[in-house]
């Protein structure tokens, strides 16, 4: 029987079918079980907790502010799921993430968390230059909020123009729309990594985030958070300084 002539047709290439990555059946259910794991939002708070460095188990009762037995079992669970590592020294049991693969995963979540409850999608999620600023595809649809000087939201100076930092957006106000920009990379604002840096602005446990008090800021491929005129990246148990930002 001959298919129907409206019927759909694969018009994918072949060779690029067979170079789709492929996983193995326990590679695929392990994958599952960290799924599982992190889909807590206690447990999710655990890892964000570990992401700032290796904590003993009572350090992190306490900071939960929950029973030791409940705090113990997320753990046991989390460990299982091969999520974070642990270690016995004396009569104290002491935890980590298992890797930065593990920091990489919960911190984009929660981004991509954030950016589905703002209504839109990430700027740094849109194939564009780095350096672009310029009305163009990457308007934010459905943003009925009128960007000014007293609008609530903080203003920022950046590349020439006045930008306001919304949800974890850049907005541009651009005459009956509102543009997506981003912060590049540059010199005065790099991506790498600084240990060193010490910023008295908020406590050394402070964990950037959702709700965090600070500002999100995109910029280049990743977000960071405004804090004291500089740019904030959360990276291990230190923040990175992505450099200064300059408030309208």
């Amino acid at each position: 029987m001959s298919s129907p002539s409206n019927a759909l047709t694969c018009t994918h290439d072949p060779q690029c079918i067979s170079s789709t990555p492929r996983y193995a059946p326990n590679e695929l259910e392990a994958a599952a079980s960290m799924c599982k794991a992190l889909a807590d939002p206690l447990r999710l708070h655990l890892l964000l907790y570990l992401a700032q460095g290796e904590m003993c188990v009572s350090e992190l009762v306490e900071r939960a502010g929950d029973k030791l037995s409940s705090v113990s079992a997320r753990l046991k669970l989390l460990h299982n799921a091969r999520l974070v590592t642990r270690r016995r020294e004396a009569k104290h049991v002491f935890y980590t993430l298992a890797d930065r693969h593990v920091e990489d995963l919960i911190r984009n979540v929660l981004q991509h968390a954030v950016e589905v409850s703002a209504g839109a999608l990430h700027p740094s999620t849109i194939h564009r230059s780095p350096n672009m600023t310029n009305c163009s595809e990457t308007s934010h649809e459905h943003h009925d909020h009128q960007h000014g000087p007293q609008c609530g939201h903080v203003a920022i100076k950046h590349e020439g123009h006045i930008d306001y930092l919304h949800d974890g957006h850049l907005h541009h106000a651009h005459g009956d729309h509102v543009d997506e920009h981003l912060i590049a990379v540059s010199a005065t604002n790099p991506e790498a990594c600084t240990p060193q840096h010490a910023c008295a602005a908020h406590p050394v446990d402070h964990v950037h985030g959702p709700g965090c008090g600070h500002p999100a800021v995109p910029h280049g491929d990743h977000v960071d958070y405004l804090v004291d005129g500089h740019l904030h990246h959360p990276h291990g148990n230190h923040c990175d300084n992505h450099g200064p930002i300059t408030l309208a």
